[in-house]
């Protein structure tokens, strides 16, 4: 198989997509207070601006990730960016926060589009051997827009309004769908007839949807309410029912063609457990260092930086290192780096700046070595004909890590901004960070358990074709 002697150029079009996806949740958090004065909401309301774009996209992404592998993959990526750029124009002219919400909603949708699909067309432009240089060159951009989205929307606020940092989606978006449609290769789909699994696909959407809000509203009143709890419980059945349908059907949106794949099982497993530990330690670090230990915004901030920096730093290397001796060493490292990490604050019975410190760094290094590599090994196990909902998947899983992680911290240190006392602050997140250990652990053990190939060197490619 010939390699499309554009995809380096054409990764940045798909980089851009990661890029106005990771910047844009920034820069949204950083304008809602002057959204709430211009729509005279209160805090509680106007957060759905944030909340209903996570909702749109992480309900449709299995969905669309299994239509894209049926129909023109890149039909459905390039107009997504359309989508995304349309949705920002009408945030730009809504009058009231419920237009506002509806085009946040439509946003979501065309973040769907691309998120289903990005994974997937740099499994459909790499060959094997290239896949993990690509997809850390992609960690590197996730990590600037992690980095910049809060700090480049305060500044434009300095000198702009809030709807200009929607605008900026606007031209962007629109060089990406034209590029997408002249540049992306075309692909056939998959040809196969019949059901999507729509009623799969509601349950798990809904399912999702209701966990997420759960999680939201436990993170906004710092500990479990009674409508928190119903909805968990709400959505913790859904998962069920949705498990129960898919034992009775061949075609579901929970495939069991990829799940059947060792690499795939444990990857997702694995990526569950290391996000969880992630969100379930970073919003309890934020409230620490402001609360307990007293420091302003900005240098909390600055210490927040060191997780994504050494991750972008760190995950072009790994991915070289998967691409030429195979993804098993970077991917166990990795969650042992992102294990120990969390000894650093449960081993010692005070918290502070400098243990937090080493555990953002070594956590960064962790996910440096882990999430690119992970994602290749992953993308390259999946068949041909499920690539996109392999990438779908891969994404709402993450997602799943997420919600689990925000629910773990609001069990253990919910009360974090309201307990005034310091010795049971720190007790409670020594046990949270402890048992964030047994989960990298859990993610170390699982990469010991993969299959320790690696991937055929292009002349090994070669000779195959020529073989055949």
């Amino acid at each position: 198989m010939t390699s499309n002697p554009k995809r380096w150029a054409i990764l940045q079009i798909i980089n851009m997509g990661t890029l106005m996806s990771t910047l844009d949740v920034g820069i949204v958090n950083v304008s809602l207070p002057m959204m709430s004065k211009q729509f005279s909401v209160p805090l509680a309301q106007i957060q759905w601006v944030s909340t209903i774009y996570l909702l749109g996209m992480a309900a449709l992404l299995p969905f669309l990730g299994k239509l894209s592998d049926r129909l023109e993959r890149r039909q459905i990526y390039s107009w997504g960016f359309f989508i995304f750029s349309l949705s920002s124009l009408l945030i730009v002219f809504s009058h009231n926060l419920f237009g506002l919400l509806l085009s946040r909603c439509l946003q979501g949708l065309g973040a769907a589009m691309i998120m289903a699909n990005s994974q997937a067309l740099v499994r459909q432009l790499f060959p094997d051997h290239e896949r993990g240089r690509a997809l850390g060159v992609n960690a590197i951009v996730i990590s600037a827009g992690t980095l910049t989205g809060p700090a480049l929307g305060g500044m434009l606020l300095e000198f702009t309004s809030w709807p200009w940092l929607f605008l900026i989606n606007v031209p962007l978006g629109l060089i990406a769908f034209i590029l997408g449609l002249r540049w992306f290769p075309r692909s056939k789909g998959s040809g196969m007839k019949g059901s999507l699994d729509i009623p799969g696909s509601l349950l798990l959407a809904a399912a999702v949807s209701v966990l997420m809000l759960a999680a939201e509203a436990s993170k906004d009143s710092n500990g479990f309410t009674s409508a928190a709890k119903v909805e968990a419980a709400i959505g913790l059945f859904l998962i069920f029912a949705l498990w129960l349908y898919q034992r009775r059907i061949t075609y579901g949106i929970i495939d069991r063609e990829l799940f059947s794949q060792r690499k795939i099982l444990l990857g997702n497993a694995s990526s569950f457990f290391i996000n969880l530990s992630q969100v379930a330690t970073i919003i309890p670090i934020t409230f620490y260092l402001q609360g307990q230990l007293g420091y302003s915004t900005s240098i909390t901030g600055a210490l927040l930086i060191l997780q994504p920096l050494l991750m972008g730093v760190v995950a072009p290397f790994a991915g070289w290192f998967r691409d030429r001796y195979g993804g098993f060493f970077p991917i166990t490292l990795g969650s042992l780096f992102c294990s120990v990490s969390m000894l650093s604050i449960a081993c010692f019975s005070s918290v502070t700046v400098i243990s937090i410190s080493f555990h953002l760094v070594l956590f960064g290094i962790g996910m440096g070595l882990f999430h690119a590599t992970n994602n290749a090994e992953i993308m390259s196990s999946a068949p041909e004909s499920k690539i996109s909902l392999a990438g779908s998947l891969l994404a709402l899983v993450r997602y799943l890590g997420m919600i689990a992680g925000i629910g773990l911290a609001t069990l253990l240190v919910g009360d974090m901004g309201y307990d005034s006392s310091e010795n049971n602050v720190n007790l409670s997140l020594r046990v949270l960070f402890g048992i964030c250990f047994l989960f990298c652990m859990g993610g170390a053990v699982i990469g010991w358990l993969r299959p320790r190939d690696k991937p055929q060197s292009q002349e090994e490619v070669f000779r195959t074709v020529s073989r055949n």
